[in-house]
């Protein structure tokens, strides 16, 4: 008699299969039109606004001065933009939903393409240098991300509207914090809770459903997924694995060795 998860999963997958060979010229166009919308809209219009500011400026009698603000330009005008279109998005909503041209399926689909826009519009690097760059960022894009929150650059964080970080916390390099996961041909959303003063090491997984108490200390590689965590807690590194904690091999009692 065959395990049922396995069944499930298989059932699942071969689901996806079907789903993945309906997709129609029509349907991919429409998809890679929703992508382009929310992906390019900001990192044109920061742009633009950049290359009006300079050219005004190139007329004014201080241009050097006046050129020193267009980053700032740069920047603001992205922000804005981001801004604007995420009030365009409905509102994501948790749960689990086929991956079909639905309201929920949209609203996720949008909002992950909106956090491209920044890696496209080549300022990754300047927005995620500095505190008040990225927080700023963080806010616009709909996270409740606390200021001065310690982020590697090459830390990656999806589905922002679903994250909540408290002050204090440190985030690793290659860290994923993440509010989605694809089961077969459906889309889990869930929101991501880390308290205050929460450590997540470098290349751990933080999964939606997830929430971690504070001043918890999260090793390397570790992934949680649908897990919650009390307060103090510590997890070394690899010891948390696939939502279940990694088996720990039993310590044998040895004989004792003479001096």
């Amino acid at each position: 008699m065959s395990d049922l998860p396995e069944d499930t999963l298989a059932t699942a997958r071969r689901k996806f299969k079907h789903q993945s060979r309906g997709f129609g010229l029509a349907h991919v166009l429409l998809v890679d039109f929703i992508t382009m919308t929310f992906s390019l809209t900001p990192a044109l219009m920061a742009w633009w606004a950049f290359a009006l500011f300079l050219r005004w400026s190139w007329e004014q009698a201080a241009f050097p001065l006046w050129a020193m603000l267009a980053p700032g330009v740069l920047a603001g005008a992205f922000l804005v933009t981001c801004w604007l279109v995420r009030l365009c998005i409905p509102r994501m909503r948790p749960g689990t939903y086929e991956m079909k041209l639905s309201r929920d399926y949209l609203a996720w689909f949008m909002t992950l393409c909106l956090g491209h826009s920044v890696r496209i519009a080549g300022l990754q690097p300047f927005f995620f240098s500095f505190y008040l760059t990225k927080y700023l960022y963080w806010r616009a894009m709909g996270a409740r991300i606390a200021y001065g929150v310690n982020s590697s650059i090459f830390a990656v964080l999806a589905d922002y509207p679903l994250l909540t970080v408290g002050k204090g916390c440190t985030v690793g390099a290659n860290v994923l914090l993440i509010g989605h996961l694809f089961l077969g041909d459906k889309v889990m959303l869930g929101t991501v809770t880390l308290g205050e003063n929460v450590f997540v090491g470098a290349g751990a997984m933080i999964g939606p459903r997830t929430s971690v108490g504070a001043r918890s200390w999260i090793g390397m590689q570790n992934k949680l997924l649908k897990d919650t965590l009390p307060e103090d807690s510590r997890l070394e590194n690899f010891e948390w694995e696939h939502f279940n904690p990694a088996s720990r091999a039993r310590a044998v009692p040895t004989e004792e060795r003479p001096s």
